[in-house]
């Protein structure tokens, strides 16, 4: 077989998205929000050499003596984005960051907004889906235990336990945790194919509770109907507008998971169809 042509709904949102990281450097916004963006973009599938570099001179330059940013989730991110843009040329950096990361868990082994905060799933979570060096058997036990005290709570916190837990191949200690949290994340899709913070919260589905919701289901997509994907998919289709991105609060994190989330759909669901 050939190659098969872009997606037409990737190719749209990955044009506006590259605008508007332009602009956000431009008009010199939080690190944070570039590097997310960024970090999306590449892996959605766009290239290093389409990222504008100026991007890794405000990492270099903003990043603090004790190898942070900010805070944790900041730099979350920009450990994420260099990590992707060139681990190997930017690895000092890199490893200062995680240790960042590694000095400033709370209390309780895991991480909120600073080392002070409460335990919070969608930044521990994030962190252990995406930065590899910290996926640590004690770090995901925790994990586990924060996620049975929150259990059938909030869909994205379900989302980034699952993404968590798939991209460590950690076996939890509840064997059947998984396999329940997936049901339950699944049976609070909405009709029409999106998610909300749950099935029945009074507030509008949300290009961030859909796409975070699906890309956790699609670490486990053996244990979800070919539907799941489908009506997620075509939701995502139908609420993009026409510049390619979804109607959000903060405009590119919706649109950079947005994006993602099309991403993977069309794979998976390209090679369900062959």
């Amino acid at each position: 077989m050939g190659n098969k042509l872009p997606n037409l709904s990737v190719l749209k949102a990955t044009a506006s998205l590259r605008a508007m990281l332009k602009e956000m450097l431009t008009k010199d916004l939080e690190l944070r929000r570039i590097t997310k963006t960024a970090s999306l973009l590449l892996m959605s599938g766009l290239s290093s050499s389409s990222i504008p570099k100026r991007i890794i001179d405000r990492c270099k330059n903003e990043q603090n003596k004790d190898g942070g940013w900010v805070a944790i989730t900041d730099t979350i991110w920009n450990v994420v984005f260099l990590s992707l843009y060139d681990e190997n040329t930017h690895q000092q950096i890199i490893d200062n960051g995680i240790k960042y990361l590694e000095a400033n868990t709370n209390k309780s082994g895991l991480w909120g907004r600073s080392s002070r905060d409460m335990s919070r799933i969608p930044v521990s979570g994030l962190l252990l889906a995406m930065i590899p060096q910290l996926q640590k058997q004690c770090y995901l036990q925790n994990l586990e235990e924060l996620w049975k005290s929150e259990i059938n709570s909030l869909t994205y916190k379900a989302a980034y336990t699952l993404m968590a837990f798939s991209s460590s191949e950690y076996v939890p200690q509840d064997s059947k945790i998984i396999s329940e949290t997936v049901s339950w994340l699944s049976m609070n899709q909405r009709q029409d194919g999106s998610f909300a913070p749950w099935k029945e919260h009074p507030v509008a589905s949300d290009v961030f509770c859909t796409s975070i919701a699906i890309l956790g289901l699609l670490r486990h997509k053996d244990m979800v109907s070919i539907d799941v994907f489908k009506n997620t998919l075509k939701w995502l289709e139908d609420n993009q507008l026409k510049n390619g991105i979804w109607a959000f609060h903060e405009i590119e994190d919706g649109a950079s998971w947005g994006l993602y989330a099309l991403k993977m759909l069309n794979e998976h669901l390209g090679t369900v169809n062959e």
